[in-house]
């Protein structure tokens, strides 16, 4: 009779993350940070404009209270 030798069984290994998908991840989220940092500024130059300026870009105080209302993760 004859055995049948069986190998070890296959372990379901992930791929090693390459050196680009360790970096990209850090460089994601600072580019998030800008971003979000950017936004709130500009937003906080938009609440100290004075109506005559609003005016002159078409907003008024109910606008610039509505996008102060917003996270800085929303546009």
């Amino acid at each position: 009779m004859d055995t049948i030798s069986i190998g070890r069984p296959a372990i379901a290994r992930r791929p090693a993350r390459s050196l680009l998908g360790r970096l990209a991840l850090p460089r994601v989220l600072a580019a998030l940070w800008r971003d979000w940092t950017a936004r709130a500024e500009q937003r906080r130059a938009l609440a100290a404009l004075d109506d005559r300026m609003l005016r002159d870009v078409g907003l008024n105080r109910g606008d610039v209270a509505r996008e102060l209302a917003k996270p800085p993760w929303r546009i």
